[in-house]
């Protein structure tokens, strides 16, 4: 009969770090991807919606914005809005 010793507070911890660390990285990568997505979204607004559609009061940005109101998902809007403003600063 082999008993199995059990695994020592240090080694459970340092497995438990590692873990985090790699669910870090995987988020990290993960989170940079949609916003690298969403801001060529915003880049390129002007050719999924014509001009001819937008009125002078109501520009392709507010669409936009009108559109993920819609959808519901306050945490979605709250980022679209912050790289919307991120890709204002930047240009």
């Amino acid at each position: 009969m082999y008993h199995q010793p059990e695994p020592d507070s240090l080694s459970v911890e340092l497995r438990r770090e590692r873990s985090i660390r790699r669910m870090i990285k995987l988020l990290e990568a993960k989170r940079k991807r949609i916003r690298e997505e969403l801001e060529q979204l915003i880049n390129h607004i002007a050719l999924l919606v014509p001009n001819r559609s937008t009125t002078q009061s109501q520009s392709q940005s507010e669409l936009l914005l009108d559109a993920v109101s819609r959808l519901g998902d306050e945490a979605f809007a709250e980022l679209l809005i912050e790289l919307m403003e991120e890709v204002k600063t930047k240009d």
